[in-house]
């Protein structure tokens, strides 16, 4: 192996980028449209997922920190990078999802690893929603514009801040693609217990609905032709 792989320096972020891509499974997270060129000027640390995390940290000669399990650092431009890093398993979203994440990842003009549209913008819903009590600002600008791309029903510029509608677009989602809710490894990744109930609460609401509609169909043909017309129109209404 290459000695500047070990070294845990790195002349620019081009450099890491490059060796990352031709030796790791990973990508950037969040915030990737700040590499390689205006890191220093607009976030604090790198957000990435990669499949093994021990082959990561050593060929990219990531330091550990002095807290939380994620936490690293490494020298790029002679300052010292933070760096957040999640692995497939780890819960911090779910593992079938992260191993869809770096298997549909795609990349930007300059070569960093992103996810596609449609996983950037659940995961970032996800994140800023149920691993955070607030929105920053610019996911606000961020989830609006990839909204418009993936033509989000409803979605409106600052639809994120309603938790009932994101709640209920994001657990659609996640059952959809079979994905859970799951615990991450990282207890230092707090959890808005707020949201998460309007969540818990629209997935009863429509297991609910599923069951009515499941009655409704099998209820036999005859039975259904006793009924008045109007009360059928407010079955329906209620079942589906």
């Amino acid at each position: 192996m290459n000695k500047k792989l070990n070294n845990g320096k790195w002349k620019n972020f081009e450099e890491f980028i490059k060796v990352a891509n031709e030796n790791c499974d990973w990508l950037v997270l969040r915030n990737f449209e700040y590499l390689p060129h205006n890191f220093f000027q607009n976030d604090k640390d790198v957000d990435i997922l990669c499949k093994d995390i021990e082959k990561f940290v050593k060929v990219m000669g990531l330091k550990k920190r002095s807290w939380g399990v994620a936490s690293y650092e490494v020298i790029i431009e002679n300052k010292v990078v933070p760096f957040d890093v999640r692995f497939l398993g780890d819960g911090y979203y779910d593992k079938l999802w992260q191993y869809k994440m770096l298997l549909n990842k795609i990349y930007t003009s300059e070569k960093v690893p992103r996810m596609n549209d449609t996983d950037y913008f659940y995961s970032l819903i996800y994140h800023s929603k149920l691993q955070k009590m607030e929105v920053k600002e610019i996911y606000i600008k961020r989830l609006y514009h990839l909204s418009a791309l993936l033509k989000i029903p409803n979605f409106r510029s600052r639809s994120i801040l309603d938790d009932k509608y994101v709640a209920g677009i994001l657990s659609d989602f996640m059952e959809s693609n079979r994905y859970t809710f799951s615990e991450p490894v990282d207890i230092n990744i707090p959890k808005n217990n707020i949201f998460f109930r309007q969540v818990k609460a629209h997935i009863k609401k429509e297991s609910n609905r599923k069951l009515k509609r499941i009655i409704y169909q099998y209820t036999p043909k005859l039975f259904l032709s006793f009924i008045p017309k109007r009360v059928k129109i407010v079955l329906k209404k209620l079942f589906f």
